[in-house]
């Protein structure tokens, strides 16, 4: 067989003739991404997002579709290569239509995984739910009481009745929790030898304790009163916020390592000097605390508190970082618990000497608004029951029965594949914007489940044509094709025939081909996530 030779980021290599760019950068363990793209089948070039850099002719070419040519040299992430990805990009956002994460989500302050713990109610998979929950919320059933419940304004369930009751779910769950005997405390990696100061026992602190005793690192946590809490328990009544509610709470935390040393305030029997040359980190989430105890402490103030940076929650001294209340004033727990959990994570990232970059920000394709004709779509999977009141009031909370009545009212708007998605992944790679190609008015939101396993998202899909080649080479009687023309092409069965009859054979096939998710399991129990290929 002839080869020759090419060149490709700086690195020689001889491949067959009739190679594939694509391919020849495969052999060099060169990743270049692709969506319309799967071995085995023939190439589409629809995406365009797998585009390379030919040198001597300054042209770009579709690494999945073009051949190989004697001395031809390839780039393939240069800025001219970047700009054309984005770009890619930026055109098949400008028309997907779905939520990565659902609203109620990302209107969460701890960007708690919100849809997950309410299947787990309805499938009454309460030992689930409660990992769900306190993956992100460290404090579940004191938030269940008192929490402002941002993320019920954020629900699409509004635009038909009234939002899913959020925050009574997640008290539910954490109270059937606290119940248990024993009640649910989370794993901790083995002891790394570090320790850190926690100056404040509000909600931020214990937050910020509860993350970094599972990364092994020991915590102190110092306050001022004779009790931790902080304003959970000094400044919310005990109507709203039982104490013995705020005691369990606490003693999970402690059942984790934390030490809890009280009375002891910063500027009397706390010396700033001492603190730091105790602790590997000193974290500040005490509130407001007088400036003038700070004076020599090289801290930058400002009219609101300490001086951060925002993304990661360092100050201005190495080592000492600060979140809550010591940072801006707000009456919002939820708020002060997700700065505990943020700052933890950077905290955790100076601890193994890694980069401090805080918490990773993932790209979301947004619905925005919902109309009236789409309310109809989405209750498809959802019940018509307005929102379930406890029967002993709000104030008992909810029972079994009550509490999965209400999750059936969820319209699961949150992505089918939220990890798996190379739509997704590929943004967050090329920082790629959906608002940049806008149209006046976006497409319909439509879900297609006229399969008994499968969902058809149509203003998910890219027209790769993936499923398309699949089901015609495993011989579908019917399978999918392209409807219409131009900017109104789609992808269904033909003869206008239901899912169910186009695909009988290779149903699963389809799935995971699918770069978004377009297609995907009913029962999202199924989905697995895979990597980029």
């Amino acid at each position: 067989m002839k080869t020759i030779k090419i060149t490709i980021d700086n690195q020689d290599i001889s491949v067959p003739a009739d190679s594939l760019i694509l391919d020849a950068a495969r052999e060099l363990n060169i990743n270049i991404p692709t969506l319309c793209y799967l071995n085995g089948y023939e190439w589409f070039t629809s995406c365009m997002i797998c585009v390379v850099h030919e040198v001597g002719t300054a042209r770009l070419l579709p690494s999945c579709s073009a051949t190989v040519a004697e001395g031809m040299r390839i780039e393939t992430e240069n800025e001219k290569v970047l700009e054309a990805r984005k770009d890619a990009l930026d055109f098949l956002l400008s028309e997907h239509v779905g939520d990565c994460d659902a609203p109620c989500r990302r209107a969460c302050p701890a960007h708690m995984n919100i849809p997950l713990m309410i299947r787990q109610i309805k499938d009454e998979q309460l030992e689930d739910a409660i990992r769900t929950v306190k993956k992100d919320i460290a404090l579940p059933a004191v938030l269940g009481r008192i929490c402002s419940a941002p993320c019920e304004n954020g629900c699409h369930r509004k635009s038909y009745d009234s939002a899913v009751s959020i925050c009574s779910l997640k008290r539910y769950v954490a109270d059937v929790d606290l119940a248990q005997e024993p009640p649910f405390c989370p794993a901790s990696k083995a002891n790394s030898g570090k320790k850190v100061a926690i100056i404040g026992a509000g909600p931020a602190g214990l937050s910020a304790a509860y993350y970094l005793l599972q990364d092994g690192h020991a915590c102190h946590v110092y306050d001022s009163n004779p009790q931790p809490g902080g304003m959970l328990r000094y400044g919310v009544p005990d109507e709203d916020l039982p104490q013995a509610v705020l005691d369990l709470e606490i003693e999970r935390i402690a059942e984790l390592g934390a030490e809890f040393l009280m009375e002891r305030a910063l500027g009397t029997q706390l010396r700033w000097d001492d603190m730091r040359k105790t602790y590997d980190v000193v974290i500040i989430a005490a509130g407001k605390i007088d400036p003038r105890v700070f004076e020599t402490s090289g801290l930058e103030l400002s009219p609101r508190g300490i001086s951060i940076n925002t993304k990661t929650f360092e100050t201005s001294v190495p080592g000492v970082f600060a979140g809550g209340n010591a940072v801006s004033e707000s009456r919002m727990a939820i708020r002060a618990v997700a700065h505990g959990k943020n700052l933890a994570y950077s905290v955790n990232q100076f601890l193994e000497t890694e980069a401090v970059t805080g918490p990773p920000r993932r790209f979301h394709s947004r619905l925005g608004k919902i109309g009236e004709e789409e309310v109809s779509e989405f209750m498809k999977e959802a019940e018509g029951d307005e929102r379930i009141i406890p029967k002993g009031g709000l104030k008992d909370g909810y029972k079994d029965e009550e509490a999965v009545r209400e999750s059936r009212r969820c319209f699961g708007c949150d992505c089918r594949k939220p990890d798996s998605c190379k739509l997704r992944q590929y943004s967050e790679v090329y920082q790629a914007n959906q608002r940049r190609f806008t149209f006046v008015e976006r497409k319909r939101f439509q879900k297609n489940i006229q399969h008994d396993h499968v969902i058809y998202e149509p203003g998910k899909c890219i027209k790769c044509g993936l499923c398309i080649q699949i089901t015609k080479k495993a011989g579908e009687k019917l399978g999918l094709t392209f409807i219409d023309r131009g900017f109104d092409v789609r992808v269904e069965t033909p003869f206008g025939e239901p899912l169910s009859q186009g695909l009988k054979k290779v149903a699963g096939d389809c799935i995971s081909a699918c770069p978004t998710a377009a297609l995907s399991w009913r029962d999202r129990n199924r989905e697995k996530a895979s990597p980029i290929e």
